[in-house]
This record gives C-alpha cells, sequence and structure tokens, in this order.
C-alpha cells in the first residue's frame, strides 16, 4: 500500500469514528424530555398544593375577621348597670342576762382535796 492510500484509510476511519450516532442521541433526548416532564409536573403539583394552602389560610382569616366583627355588632350596647351601694349596719342588739353567774365546780365538792384551787 501506498502511503497515499494509508493516509486516507486512516482518514475514513476517523471520519467514521468521530461521526455522531442517532440512536444515541435520540435516547438521550428522549429520557431528558421525560425527566423535565417529571420535574415540570412535580413543580406544578407542589405549586398548586402551596397555591391552595395559602388560600385556604387567607380565607380562614377572613372568615376570622367576619365572624369577630359580627359578634362585636350584635354585643349588647347597654352598659352595665352600676354597682349597688353597701347597707347599713345593723344595730347590735344587746340580750338580757337573767341567770347569775355561778362556779362550775363548787368549792365544797373540792374541800376534802388539796389542790391549788385554794390558795
Amino acid at each position: 500500500m501506498n502511503r497515499f492510500s494509508l493516509i486516507a484509510l486512516l482518514a475514513l476511519l476517523l471520519a467514521a469514528a468521530c461521526a455522531e450516532d442517532d440512536r444515541n442521541r435520540l435516547a438521550v433526548e428522549s429520557v431528558i424530555e421525560e425527566e423535565v416532564a417529571k420535574r415540570v409536573e412535580a413543580y406544578k403539583n407542589g405549586r398548586m398544593s402551596r397555591c391552595y394552602s395559602e388560600a385556604v389560610e387567607e380565607a380562614s382569616t377572613i372568615a376570622d375577621s367576619i365572624l369577630l366583627l359580627q359578634a362585636r355588632l350584635s354585643r349588647d350596647s347597654l352598659p352595665k348597670p352600676p354597682r349597688p351601694s353597701k347597707p347599713e349596719r345593723p344595730e347590735l342588739k344587746t340580750l338580757k342576762d337573767s341567770l347569775r353567774v355561778a362556779p362550775i365546780i363548787r368549792r365544797d365538792s373540792l374541800a376534802g382535796q388539796t389542790d391549788s384551787l385554794d390558795n
């Protein structure tokens, strides 16, 4: 083989080796598209759930404020009645004591005993 044919053969092999394989590229693109679609769907689902929870939170805040406003408006508008005044102290009645004061233990029952009461 001459030198020129050898160089041409090497160039041809090199060009064939460097050529893109459409099957590989198409498979990679389809996998990438599937992953992107999954991520977009996950993002949409996350965003929808977050939006739903924010909407529920805002609606409950509005409902609470409406209920508080209705309760304040329907409250009794009459003021509290004043405190009653204290009654006057009743007059203390003293009872007349009709009995004489007498000792509980008679001295004649203690005559036989020596005790400190005799002193």
